[in-house]
């Protein structure tokens, strides 16, 4: 084969300049609309994440009082916007030392772009009851996202710890919030009601 002819198709089988760019602009349009949608479903993800693993922690709480006649308190615990890690405290009495352990080491942690609101500290009794020490007969707790990419007020997801039984329920919370990072993570709300939260 002739060496002249081998050079010429080996230099003409590239992109101009010109396809370049449109390929390029392209790419970046897709990007554009990819990237926003992957972070929704991310965030909203880490939201019902911290749901599943909060309703498996309290039924796993529920169980060891039972097991071992033994109580323990759960406190909600006041963390600040940009924080992570857990949103409740536990002390228990009256179990086995590694319930104990687990009672602490298995409380779910909030992710920099989830936050919690509950409507009060709550105690599980030897008999795997629920209990607080005011009036009310249900424990809600509300999980909502930190982050900027909601357009407008969000309904967040809600957990409802029925007394005192201890049956567990979760849905939606019929009460709008505006997302934001700088949300406060974890929060004490006695104004969340039971009636609000409408199971899926």
């Amino acid at each position: 084969m002739n060496k002249k002819k081998l050079l010429r198709d080996f230099n003409s089988a590239g992109f101009s300049l010109v396809e370049l760019i449109v390929i390029i602009a392209i790419i970046g349009f897709l990007a554009s609309i990819s990237i926003p949608s992957s972070l929704k479903w991310l965030y909203n993800e880490n939201q019902n994440s911290y749901i599943r693993e909060l309703r498996s922690y309290l039924n796993l709480v529920r169980r060891e009082t039972r097991r071992w006649g033994g109580s323990c308190n759960i406190r909600i615990k006041n963390l600040g916007s940009g924080v992570e890690g857990q949103g409740f405290s536990s002390n228990c009495v009256g179990i086995n030392q590694s319930a104990k352990n687990n009672s602490i080491s298995l409380i779910p942690n909030l992710k920099s772009t989830v936050f919690q609101e509950v409507n009060t500290d709550f105690s599980f009794t030897p008999k795997g009851q629920v209990s607080t020490s005011n009036s009310l007969n249900y424990i809600v707790v509300i999980v909502g996202g930190r982050h900027n990419q909601a357009n407008g007020p969000q309904n967040p997801k809600c957990l409802v710890l029925q007394m005192p039984a201890g049956t567990i329920r979760t849905g939606i919370y019929n009460g709008s919030y505006n997302y934001s990072a700088n949300i406060v993570a974890s929060k004490l709300n006695p104004y969340l009601f039971e009636n609000r939260c409408i199971s899926y």
